[in-house]
């Protein structure tokens, strides 16, 4: 491995091929210096280390938080970066996921998945991605004119939820817009799905496009023989890791890596430094690189216990009568479950599944990953508690227990539409929806409409709708009845979610 300089394509005097100890964390090192050696400052940020900050705030996220609020320069680093802490810091994270590149991200997974495709096309280029990939992935094909062609993913009827893509779809698309510059797809899938990557890859590299690899919820499964295979190491050319969903880092904190001679190296160095702040949040990289080293040390041994948690989680919710979980004998052909991912269907209990999330909160305490018309997602993870399990089995027993007995009442979920009927057929250019003449209807009336705004149901954020789409009855029955339902539909414009958003007829 080599430490890389502050200029692309450049090695600093630290340039090495040793291999990297990842026992080290170089940011978490250089902030630990600072709270030794207090910096007399004289610029951002204002509050100087926790010096000026309101009482009521201190008194809530205490001191600490502030003093190791710095900047990367005049802190962790020298004004010239002559340390070289964050690229030491990227290159032992790179060795970590077996990658040829690292950068950490303080902007989420949406940053990075912006940074990966700013490098792989241009306006006007045409890009691949799967049916169910996150909104952000959308947003920036919409911000940059890139031509989103959407391939359809697998929906498994049963269960209501969407899979990953099938390797002949892939190939059908691929045949089809043979300048394709790059394939997204999503895996895992939030329900913690993978898809069979290792073929997917094949089939981009044979014609020469890199796959990018949305793996948000992936990141632990280098550390873990027992979890599904890393992407990267099934021939991904680019993964996306959030390593606050699953790894323990401060939110909005995430990982990108690359391997392989598909992307050029320097652009994608290029495209972090057109997207990353210049004032990157100190705490949040600190806590990248803590996790880093947590897992590329311990991470065998903490997974295997968040396996053992999940599968008593399962044990125990087989007990509830009309619950069952998603398991393994549910995958399709060349998938492979992240079982600390526990998919609990209530569809036999006729309600709502947001209407089942409110009440475990308001009456237990308990808050899931997801839910939906028929399900509800528990995420396992190492910060998960005996107590958690306890608590989450108790509220969904009792829950049934008052249903059954009719001294519960929630909304029925009577003959909701399934996710399969959200055909995308793209009437007309995003960008043209977004920025032309454009009206407000109600929402029933809006059948046969070219849609101008994007509305994602979140989680998991999915876009059932973006600009330039065409809307279909069977759009405007499925948003009608998660509405009614209790979905939060991340985006729309009316907060009632009783209109939408068209381009202007006539």
């Amino acid at each position: 491995m080599t430490i890389v300089g502050r200029a692309a394509g450049t090695l600093s005097p630290l340039a090495t091929s040793v291999r990297m100890d990842q026992q080290q964390a170089p940011i978490l090192e250089a902030l630990a210096a600072i709270e030794r050696r207090t910096v007399h400052g004289f610029g951002a940020p204002g509050h100087h280390q926790g010096t000026a900050v309101p009482r009521e705030l201190r008194r809530l996220l205490g001191r600490q938080v502030f003093a190791a609020d710095v900047i990367t320069p005049k802190g962790l680093d020298d004004r010239t970066e002559s340390g070289h802490v964050l690229q030491r810091a990227h290159e032992i994270a790179a060795e970590a996921w077996h990658a040829e590149f690292c950068r950490f991200v303080t902007g989420g997974s949406t940053q990075s998945l912006h940074t990966a495709l700013a490098a792989v096309a241009r306006p006007g280029d045409t890009v691949l991605f799967a049916a169910n990939v996150h909104k952000a992935e959308r947003a920036h094909a919409l911000a940059t004119e890139l031509n989103a062609v959407i391939v359809p993913v697998i929906v498994d009827e049963a269960w209501d939820i969407e899979h990953g893509v099938a390797v002949a779809t892939l190939i059908e698309a691929l045949d089809a817009h043979p300048g394709a510059k790059a394939f997204v797809v999503v895996s895992p899938t939030y329900f913690g799905v993978t898809s069979d990557i290792a073929a997917l890859a094949h089939a981009c590299h044979a014609r020469g496009v890199p796959l990018i690899c949305d793996a948000a919820w992936g990141g632990a499964f280098a550390f873990c023989e027992a979890l599904p295979p890393d992407a990267l190491a099934k021939g991904a050319d680019v993964a996306v890791y959030s390593l606050h969903k699953t790894l323990g880092a401060l939110t909005q904190g995430s990982a990108l890596l690359a391997r392989g001679e598909l992307v050029d190296r320097q652009r994608l160095w290029m495209a972090y430094e057109l997207f990353q702040t210049t004032s990157p949040s100190v705490p949040i990289l600190a806590s990248l690189d803590a996790a880093r080293r947590e897992h590329a040390l311990h991470g065998e041994a903490a997974w295997t216990k968040v396996l053992a948690r999940a599968a008593d989680l399962r044990r125990r919710l087989a007990a509830i009568d009309g619950v069952r979980t998603f398991g393994e004998e549910h995958l399709p052909d060349g998938a492979m479950l992240d079982a600390t991912k526990v998919l609990i269907d209530l569809s036999t209990w006729g309600v709502s599944g947001y209407a089942v999330d409110d009440w475990l909160n308001q009456q237990y305490r308990v808050s899931v990953g997801l839910s939906e018309a028929r399900h509800l997602l528990a995420i396992v993870s190492p910060g998960t508690t005996a107590a958690d399990v306890r608590a989450l089995v108790r509220g969904l027993t009792e829950c049934g227990k008052q249903l059954a007995a009719g001294t519960l009442e929630l909304p029925a979920i009577a003959d909701t539409p399934g996710v399969g009927s959200l055909l995308v057929e793209m009437a007309m250019d995003a960008g043209a929806a977004v920025f032309g003449p454009v009206e407000q209807v109600a929402l029933d009336r809006a059948a046969g409409r070219v849609a101008a705004e994007t509305i994602a149901p979140a989680p998991p954020g999915v876009p059932r709708l973006v600009p330039g789409q065409r809307i279909s009855a069977a759009h405007v029955a499925w948003l009608t009845a998660q509405r009614n339902l209790g979905a939060f539909l991340l985006d729309p414009l009316d907060p009632a979610e009783r209109s939408v958003r068209v381009v202007a007829s006539g």
